[in-house]
C-alpha cells in the first residue's frame, strides 16, 4: 500500500515546515523523516512499497562532530536506481551542481522525478514543494 510520504532533509526548521504543511494538506498519508542517507537506505530497504512520494535533499551535514557522514541524496538516487520505481521523486536542493546527476540516475532507471529549487527561506515549502506533492498524489 503506498501510503507513506518520505522525506531526507537534515535542516530542522525545513522538516517542521514540511510536515506541517504535510499535516494540514495530506493528513491520510504518513511522514517518515530522515536526516541521513543510511538511515532512509535502510528503511527504503524495507519499506519501498509503502512510499507514495520521496523527497530528497543533496546536501546533508552531520548534526553534530560525533556523528559519522551523513551521505547525500546522491547516495539515495544511486540506491533507488537499484530498485523498481514505485512512486515519484521530487529533487529538493539548492545544489545546482548536484541536483541534475540525482535527476540523471533516476531518468535512467525509470523513476519519474521532478525539482523544486528552495528559495526565500521557507516559503518555497507551503507553495512550489506541496504543491508539486498534492500535483502528484491526487
Amino acid at each position: 500500500m503506498t501510503s507513506t510520504i518520505v522525506i531526507l532533509d537534515d535542516e530542522l526548521d525545513r522538516l517542521e515546515a514540511m510536515n506541517a504543511i504535510l499535516s494540514e494538506e495530506l493528513s491520510q498519508y504518513k511522514i517518515v523523516m530522515f536526516k541521513n542517507a543510511p538511515d532512509i537506505i535502510a528503511w527504503l530497504q524495507d519499506n519501498i512499497s509503502s512510499a507514495a512520494l520521496i523527497s530528497l535533499d543533496h546536501d546533508l551535514f552531520p548534526q553534530s562532530e560525533a556523528e559519522p557522514d551523513p551521505g547525500t541524496g546522491r547516495d539515495v538516487a544511486d540506491f533507488l536506481a537499484t530498485q523498481s520505481p514505485v512512486c515519484h521523486v521530487i529533487i529538493h536542493t539548492t545544489n545546482s551542481i548536484a541536483a541534475p546527476g540525482m535527476e540523471m540516475v533516476l531518468n535512467d532507471a525509470g523513476w519519474t522525478n521532478s525539482r523544486v529549487m528552495p528559495f526565500n527561506d521557507l516559503e518555497w515549502v507551503t507553495t512550489w514543494w506541496i504543491q508539486e506533492i498534492i500535483d502528484y498524489l491526487k
